[in-house]
C-alpha cells in the first residue's frame, strides 16, 4: 500500500519508519524537502521517498495527517483538496494553540466551542474519509505499544464505518491491539481533549510512558 505522510516532524517520521518496516511504500510530504533533519532520516531510510505537499497527496492510497495544527488547513490547500478524493485520511492532529502547558501542565485547545480540529479537517476534505486516530499518545508510543499495567486502547472517530475498520487494520499493523471506535468524526473534540490530559501527566510527572486504557468486565 502507499502511504502518503504530511508533516515531516517527529510524529511524521516515526510513522514513515514504522510503515515502511511492515512493507510499505512511503512518501513524506514537506514545505522543505532538502532541510537537513529530514536529509539525515532518509539516508537511514532509502526506501523512503519526500515530495512537495501535493506530490505527496497524490501518491497515497492512504494520507496520514502529523502536520503542526497551525499549519494544517494551509499544508491541505498547498496538497489540493482534489488529491484525497475518495482516500482514507488517518487525522493524527491536535489543534493546540501553540503557547505551552500552564503551571498545572495543560494545553490548550485552540478550538474553543468551535468544532473539533477533525471536524474541521473533514469539512476541508469532503469528498475524503477522515478519521481521527493516534492522537492521544505521544510518537514513542505509537508503534507496538507495551505497557506492564494492560493493554492500551487507541480511540478512533469518523463518519465513515468502512474506513474506521481499514484505519483499525493499519492500526493492528501498527502493533495496536485494542482499537475502540467511539462513534462520528464529532467524537474527535473528546479525543483532542484526551490529548490534554496525556500531555499534562506527562508535564507533572515527567515521564511520557503512559497510555490510556479500556477496562471491560
Amino acid at each position: 500500500m502507499k502511504i502518503a505522510i504530511l508533516g515531516s516532524g517527529d510524529v511524521g517520521l516515526t510513522l514513515a519508519g514504522a510503515f515502511l518496516a511492515r512493507g510499505h511504500q512511503v512518501m513524506i510530504g514537506t514545505r522543505h524537502t532538502q532541510k537537513e533533519g529530514l536529509l539525515d532520516w532518509q539516508a537511514a531510510h532509502p526506501a523512503a521517498q519526500a515530495g512537495t505537499y501535493s506530490e505527496t497527496a497524490a501518491f497515497g492510497d492512504v494520507v496520514v495527517l502529523c502536520t503542526g495544527w497551525t499549519g494544517t488547513k494551509a499544508a491541505i490547500e498547498m496538497a489540493g483538496i482534489w488529491n484525497f478524493k475518495k482516500k482514507i485520511v488517518i487525522d493524527v492532529t491536535n489543534p493546540l494553540d501553540g503557547k505551552g502547558p500552564d503551571a498545572s501542565g495543560r494545553l490548550h485547545l485552540s478550538t474553543g466551542n468551535a468544532r473539533s480540529g477533525g471536524e474541521q479537517v473533514q469539512s476541508w476534505l469532503q469528498e475524503a474519509h477522515v478519521v481521527k486516530a493516534l492522537n492521544s499518545i505521544g510518537n514513542s508510543g505509537m508503534i507496538a505499544p507495551a505497557f506492564s499495567q494492560g493493554t492500551p486502547a487507541m480511540f478512533i472517530a469518523g463518519n465513515d464505518d468502512l474506513a474506521k475498520l481499514a484505519v483499525t487494520d493499519i492500526l493492528g499493523q501498527l502493533g495496536w491491539k485494542d482499537v475502540v471506535d467511539t462513534g462520528d468524526i464529532a467524537m474527535s473534540r473528546h479525543l483532542e481533549s484526551l490529548a490534554v490530559i496525556w500531555c499534562a501527566y506527562g508535564f507533572r510527572n515527567g515521564t511520557w510512558d503512559h497510555a490510556f486504557a479500556l477496562l471491560r468486565k
